[in-house]
């Protein structure tokens, strides 16, 4: 029996396709909200490091934002890191905290990371998944 040409065909194109699609998604950066029940979280993934408090209310404005999101807790929330962007940095908040936000990074777009935030709206921290 001779193997149908347009099936192997078709069959080869479908994979690379697939594999295709799955190199240029992005990352993801995972946040697991662990704060005291209702207590609100939020992330910015940003091209620049700042320090101290993030415009939250700004936001739109900021030409170096990626992505960005909040959500109370006990839930987990994600950001969407697109594969054309090579570095990027990470703000945390928690609004009408005194605690200031946190800056970390840079980081390599290179594969997904996840971020724990544990605490309460005046005394958190974070820190990444499975590091304490």
């Amino acid at each position: 029996m001779k193997p149908n040409h347009v099936f192997v065909l078709t069959i080869s194109i479908i994979i690379s396709l697939i594999a295709f699609i799955s190199l240029t998604e992005g990352k993801i950066v995972t946040i697991e909200n662990k704060l005291d029940k209702g207590t609100l979280a939020r992330v910015a993934a940003l091209t620049y490091m700042g320090s101290g408090h993030y415009n939250w209310g700004e936001k739109e404005k900021d030409d170096g934002l990626i992505d960005y999101d909040e959500l109370y807790s006990h839930y987990f929330f994600e950001l969407a890191i697109p594969d054309d962007v090579k570095t990027f940095n990470l703000v945390f908040g928690v609004p009408e905290s005194l605690t200031e936000d946190k800056w970390y990074g840079p980081f390599d777009n290179t594969q997904d990371i996840c971020w724990h935030y544990h605490g309460h709206q005046n005394s958190w921290k974070v820190y990444p998944c499975g590091s304490q």
